[in-house]
């Protein structure tokens, strides 16, 4: 699994990824909130987390979401 952030650029830089691989939004279900992450090699599309749903699975160190795509 690999984690994509720019925490530099507040996101800036992500914004060409998002659109090419298709993530526009936080993809845990039932969160409508934006996508600062994008998580590659845990299923078989990559999928965005909001900032809060990062900084609980950062803290947890599990990703238990059901996702939504």
């Amino acid at each position: 699994m690999e984690i994509i952030r720019d925490e530099e650029m507040n996101g800036l830089m992500m914004i060409p990824l998002y659109s090419q691989w298709g993530v526009t939004r936080c993809n845990v279900r039932d969160c409508k909130d934006k996508q600062t992450t994008i998580i590659t090699g845990a299923t078989e599309q990559p999928f965005g987390l909001c900032e809060t749903h990062y900084t609980e699975c950062k803290e947890s160190g599990k990703l238990h979401y059901t996702l939504d795509f």
